[in-house]
C-alpha cells in the first residue's frame, strides 16, 4: 500500500471514532435533560423508608416499629377524689381545677406503724415534667397541720424539707432516691419509725408505673441509707413491695 492510501485510510479511521465519541457525549447530554420520571423515585423513596431506618452512626439498619418508649418521670398518677374530710380518717379530697401540676404523697396514717395506702394528701406545685422529683420534695415537707388534723403522721417534718437530694430512673426502671441529712431526722434507729419512713416512701415511688424497683441512698450511697437503720444495703422491687401491702391487708 502507497503511503498516500495509508494516510488516507488513517484519516477515515480518525473520523470514524471521532463521530462515535461525538455519538456518545451528545446521547449523555439528553439523558441529563430529560426530565426525571416521578413514579420511579417515589417507589424507591417507599422501598428504602419501609426496609431501613438510619443507626445512630448513620449507617442503614432494618427498621424496628417495636422499640421499647423511653422512660419518662412524666406520668401523674391519677387524682381521685373524696367527698368530704373525716377527722382521723386519712381521706383528703383531691383538689378541683388545679392551677399546676397536683402531686400525691403517702404519710403514715395515726399511730399506725404502716402507711394507709388507700390514703394520701395531695399537693399543687408549679407544672412540671419531673414529677416524681417534685412529689419527694413535697414528701419531705411533712404533713401540714391540717394534714395531721386529718391524721396523717410521718418522720417528715417542716425542718426535713431540705433533706431530698434528687431522684432518677435507670434503663431497667429502677429508681434512685438520694438524700442528704437524713442522718439529723430522730428515730430511724428504732424499727416501728424505720419501717414506716421506707413503707411511706415506697409508697409514694411505687405509685409511678414506670418504677419497677427502687433504690434509696444517703449522699450517693446505699449502705450509708440502710446503715442508719442498722442494716445493709437493699434494692426493693415493685413486686416485693405488692406482696408486703398484700400481707398487711391480710392482717386487718
Amino acid at each position: 500500500m502507497s503511503p498516500r492510501a495509508l494516510q488516507i485510510l488513517q484519516g477515515l479511521l480518525i473520523t470514524a471514532v471521532t463521530m462515535v465519541l461525538a455519538l456518545v457525549v451528545l446521547t449523555s447530554f439528553l439523558r441529563v435533560l430529560r426530565p426525571p420520571d416521578p413514579e420511579r423515585i417515589a417507589a424507591r423513596a417507599h422501598e428504602f423508608a419501609t426496609t431501613t431506618t438510619l443507626g445512630p452512626t448513620g449507617t442503614s439498619t432494618p427498621s424496628d416499629t417495636s422499640a421499647a418508649p423511653p422512660v419518662t418521670d412524666t406520668a401523674v398518677p391519677p387524682v381521685e377524689e373524696v367527698d368530704g374530710v373525716i377527722p382521723g380518717g386519712c381521706q383528703e379530697p383531691g383538689p378541683r381545677n388545679p392551677q399546676g401540676t397536683v402531686v400525691r404523697v403517702f404519710y403514715t396514717c395515726g399511730s399506725g406503724p404502716i402507711p394507709d395506702v388507700t390514703g394520701n394528701v395531695f399537693r399543687t406545685v408549679p407544672a412540671t415534667q419531673l414529677v416524681m422529683n417534685a412529689t419527694l420534695t413535697e414528701m419531705v415537707k411533712g404533713p401540714d397541720q391540717r394534714e395531721r388534723e386529718i391524721g396523717f403522721t410521718s418522720v417528715f417534718s417542716e425542718a426535713s424539707s431540705g433533706v431530698f437530694g434528687g431522684a432518677t430512673i435507670d434503663s431497667d426502671r429502677t429508681a434512685f432516691i438520694d438524700f442528704v441529712g437524713l442522718e439529723a431526722l430522730e428515730g430511724l434507729d428504732q424499727p416501728t419509725v424505720a419501717n414506716a419512713l421506707v413503707a411511706s416512701l415506697n409508697a409514694t415511688v411505687f405509685q409511678f408505673g414506670s418504677v419497677t424497683a427502687v433504690e434509696y441512698r444517703l449522699g450517693g450511697s446505699c449502705q450509708s441509707f440502710w446503715a442508719l437503720m442498722g442494716t445493709d444495703c437493699v434494692t426493693i422491687t415493685r413486686g416485693e413491695w405488692e406482696r408486703q401491702v398484700a400481707a398487711w391487708a391480710a392482717q386487718g
